[in-house]
């Protein structure tokens, strides 16, 4: 069974601001997704608009990823679902020619 971390409280610099959180991720896994972040943020320092309306457009364009990604995952789902059933079925065909050879 996985172990769950403790919550600790973090600074992380984010969009020009310094904040602080409280996370159990890893430092490794905050650090990344700081940089996606903030990468993202300067990339979209060409539109020329204060950092507060680039941010709701970075998080309007996170929010689009994450429902596209959770449509994926359904779809995954449902995929992973099908091929469950067809590999019962086919594995009771292959008990019942089994059964069918030692009869034999």
């Amino acid at each position: 069974m996985a172990s769950i971390e403790p919550l600790r409280s973090v600074n992380v610099s984010v969009a020009q601001e310094t904040i602080q959180i409280r996370t159990d991720l890893p430092d490794s896994e905050l650090e990344e997704i700081v940089e996606n972040i903030n990468q993202r943020f300067e990339r979209s320092a060409k539109f020329q608009m204060d950092a507060r309306k680039r941010l709701v457009l970075l998080a309007v364009e996170l929010t689009s990823e994450i429902r596209e990604l959770r449509k994926q995952l359904g779809r995954a789902k449902v995929y992973y679902d099908q091929m469950e059933k067809e590999i019962q079925n086919l594995s009771l065909l292959l008990d019942e020619g089994m059964d069918g050879l030692e009869r034999l």
